[in-house]
């Protein structure tokens, strides 16, 4: 898949195409890497998907949308938005992270997913990011309750763990 074709899967034709390459970058390349983005991704998605679950759940309390909103920028998330936008292909690895099969480790495409949401903000603005993830979590939305109750029996349970005797 050429960069032209990854770019219209984004939703977004990049102004400095050096930003969607650092985000593209994994920690054991030689070339820099995107973990720098990660970070800031991971606030522009956890904002994105806040807004939406507000928007989207007018009645629910403060914890049903927190449940809601640990489902969906979750690794397994992240990475399932990676996959469908088709990032592994073009991802920048050590020789030794591609050949052990680092394309397809949830780890790394959840990463580059958040690298590449950063990069969608810094090179678009918010609407570019916006476009990006309500695209690529519409499914995660729509067939979000089983999955949401799932994170939520989780949720439950490490909370219920967590609880000391006083």
């Amino acid at each position: 898949m050429s960069i032209d074709a990854l770019e219209n899967r984004l939703g977004h034709t990049f102004k400095d195409r050096g930003e969607l390459t650092r985000a593209l970058t994994h920690a054991s390349s030689t070339a820099g890497n995107n973990e720098r983005l990660e970070f800031l991704g991971d606030r522009v998605l956890g904002l994105i998907i806040a807004e939406k679950l507000h928007d989207e759940f007018p009645n629910m309390d403060e914890g049903g949308l927190a449940v809601r909103l640990n489902a969906l920028v979750r690794r397994e998330a992240c990475a399932k938005a990676a996959e469908a936008a088709g990032l592994g292909p073009h991802l920048i690895l050590a020789p030794s992270e591609a050949a052990s099969g680092g394309r397809a480790k949830q780890a790394i495409l959840a990463g580059a997913c958040e690298a590449v949401i950063a990069a969608l903000y810094r090179d678009g603005g918010m609407e570019a990011a916006r476009r990006f993830v309500l695209r690529y979590w519409h499914d995660a939305f729509a067939s979000g309750p089983e999955e949401l109750r799932d994170a939520d029996r989780k949720s439950t349970r490490l909370n219920s763990s967590h609880v000391s005797e006083s």
